[in-house]
């Protein structure tokens, strides 16, 4: 269903999504812009990944990848400019209630970044004017989940390039992705993606296999926040941390220890937010997200495809 202009603006306003909202870190780091033996250089500006992409086959533009997020968003600001349509489905079912849940989408053709496949995508609208700012960059998009179904994705903070690794489908193919990843690496499995009749769903790096001040926890790896490790307020509970009052500002503060697969972390930053804001809320589904402040650490491998993440110190 197409949206008329007057619905389109409202069902924004429900359902605007900002990326970036713990950036704890001031980076601003370049690299050059070429592109040598399948490797995509990227910038790493204030925590947030950002990598040349074209939309449409042709059409350049800059995105962010979060690896955390489910399903892409696109910046509402950018349809008119680049002649893109909105429209909107049901979320559930629908009864014909004002319970009954929609949401917005731009079906966006032949999205892809450097050596990866070409996907079109039904991206969520959101606002992007967050990251701008703090980026100094014009983003159309940030790519989630449903970009990188099936694909495995290595991203090397040291060097600033990340690389598509085809399946593998040769030998070749097999002996590289086993030098990038010899040595002491941690395999954690990502958990299964969570089942909706009503909408395809995809996975997200959610793993098990970590400990956090001698308790076990699940954590969402996402390239998408610029943060060392973000704990809900519940988590933050759980884990021997006073969360902030309602009314009190986000804090930092350090876990003692952290336990993921072999390697034995110490001091670890944490940041704790005050129960019932906005970012306490985005946390609530995974409780503990480590963003790209803890994972420039490791050479960091995505498998959407077999659905294992693979880290190996840096």
């Amino acid at each position: 269903m197409t949206l008329s202009r007057h619905f389109l603006r409202l069902k924004v306003r429900q359902q605007i999504i900002l990326l970036a909202f713990t950036l704890v870190v001031p980076l601003s780091i370049r690299v050059a812009s070429n592109n040598d033996g399948g490797e995509t250089p990227f910038f790493f500006e204030n925590g947030l990944v950002i990598v040349d992409a074209s939309i449409k086959g042709k059409i350049p533009l800059q995105v962010v990848l979060a690896t955390g997020s489910e399903y892409s968003i696109i910046d509402t600001e950018l349809l008119q400019e680049y002649d893109l349509q909105a429209s909107y489905t049901s979320d559930g079912p629908v009864i014909g209630r004002p319970t009954d849940s929609t949401y917005t989408f731009v079906s966006v053709s032949t999205v892809r970044v450097g050596g990866s496949k070409s996907r079109d995508l039904n991206m969520r609208l959101g606002s992007m004017s967050t990251v701008n700012k703090v980026t100094g960059r014009r983003i159309f998009a940030a790519l989630g989940a449903d970009f990188f179904e099936g694909q495995v994705i290595q991203f090397d903070f040291k060097r600033k390039v990340l690389k598509f690794l085809a399946g593998p489908a040769s030998e070749e193919e097999k002996g590289k992705i086993a030098d990038s990843t010899a040595g002491a690496t941690v395999r954690l499995r990502m958990a299964d993606k969570i089942s909706n009749p009503f909408k395809k769903t995809f996975v997200v790096p959610f793993v098990e296999r970590v400990i956090i001040n001698g308790k076990e926890v699940k954590l969402l790896l996402d390239t998408g926040r610029a943060t060392c490790l973000a704990l809900s307020s519940s988590s933050a509970r759980k884990l021997g941390f006073a969360p902030p009052n309602e009314n009190d500002q986000s804090r930092a503060d350090t876990a003692d220890s952290m336990q993921i697969g072999e390697y034995r972390l110490t001091d670890v930053p944490v940041m704790l937010f005050p129960e019932g804001s906005s970012a306490d809320k985005s946390l609530r589904s995974y409780g503990v997200v480590a963003g790209t402040i803890f994972l420039q650490q490791f050479l960091v491998t995505f498998n959407f495809d077999k659905k294992l993440v693979l880290l190996k110190r840096g």
